[in-house]
């Protein structure tokens, strides 16, 4: 009721004070969430396995069956044109699978293994 006999202003006034606080709350919790999501890639990465490229060789992209820290900056490059090259890089415990489907000619490492191929082709 204290409301009603306030002038206009004032009730305006207070609106748009819970307003910019509301937006100020919603600010801060997006750039904690930012912030957080940052936070845990940097740790992943720390934490990132070594990784095999199941990949045809490719010069100064990477090397048949070789094991890599870090993916190489020239596939980096690939993976960022088209990510699925980036199935190429796997978990070294995932490589019997993979060597499965490169021997079957099925599944999604031999779709990325043939537009690699392409690729190394073109070059």
């Amino acid at each position: 009721m204290a409301k009603k006999n306030r002038p206009t202003e004032a009730v305006e006034a207070e609106v748009k004070e819970e307003a910019v606080e509301t937006e100020a709350a919603e600010a801060e919790a997006v750039e904690t969430k930012e912030t957080e999501t940052t936070e845990k890639a940097v740790e992943e990465a720390k934490e990132a396995k070594p990784k095999m490229y199941v990949g045809p060789t490719i010069v100064g992209v990477g090397i048949q069956n070789r094991v890599y820290t870090e993916i190489p900056e020239g596939a980096a490059a690939l993976i960022k044109e088209d990510p699925e090259f980036g199935n190429l890089f796997i978990d070294i415990e995932d490589y019997s699978k993979a060597n499965r489907m490169l021997r079957e000619g099925t599944g999604y490492i031999y779709s990325a293994f043939n537009k690699a191929l392409k690729i190394k082709n073109n070059k």
